[in-house]
């Protein structure tokens, strides 16, 4: 079923939308996100992912939270990503649930965090990604730059970059 992309809403994180958020970061990690094996997935939610985690990041605006969030308040997709440094942002996860996938609704994420890293200042949008997903964000002007066969944990990383406009010193001091 396809589902317009004006029925849904961009929106950060905040604690409203928490807990829903938080059940599409699992559902999406336990899908297997990122092709991680099942005992990383876990170690990530039980450690490093927690909702006591995410709320913290709330309260210190220690990231960039975009969300997808339909027509019953439901969290559907995400775009975590730094607040720019050194004039480069970020992006560590990027997920959408199966059915609102080639919907073009990753792709207002992306443009919404584009948007976000021009008013930071940042000249540079860099991530990791794998074979699977690395042609969604060519479209989006993204290119490869490296491969690491074994990055963090272990996993082979494809590093793409999408330049925003040339570095100048004045933006970040």
């Amino acid at each position: 079923m396809e589902i317009p992309a004006s029925q849904l809403v961009i929106a950060d994180l905040n604690e409203v939308n928490l807990i829903s958020f938080y059940d599409c970061f699992c559902s999406l990690m336990r899908e297997g996100y990122g092709q991680f094996p099942t005992q990383l997935q876990e170690y990530f939610l039980d450690h490093d992912y927690t909702l006591a985690n995410f709320k913290v990041w709330i309260d210190r605006n220690f990231r960039k939270v975009i969300l997808a969030i339909n027509q019953e308040n439901k969290v559907v997709g995400f775009l975590i990503g730094d607040h720019a440094y050194g004039g480069v942002c970020f992006i560590s996860w990027f997920g959408l649930l199966k059915e609102y996938r080639l919907q073009g609704i990753g792709s207002q994420m992306l443009r919404k965090y584009i948007e976000y890293a021009h008013i930071r200042k940042a000249h540079l949008i860099e991530l990791y990604t794998y074979n699977g997903a690395s042609g969604f964000y060519e479209k989006h002007g993204f290119k490869l730059i490296g491969k690491r066969e074994q990055g963090f944990f272990g996993q082979k990383n494809l590093i793409m970059n999408l330049k925003l406009r040339d570095f100048n010193i004045n933006d970040i001091i």
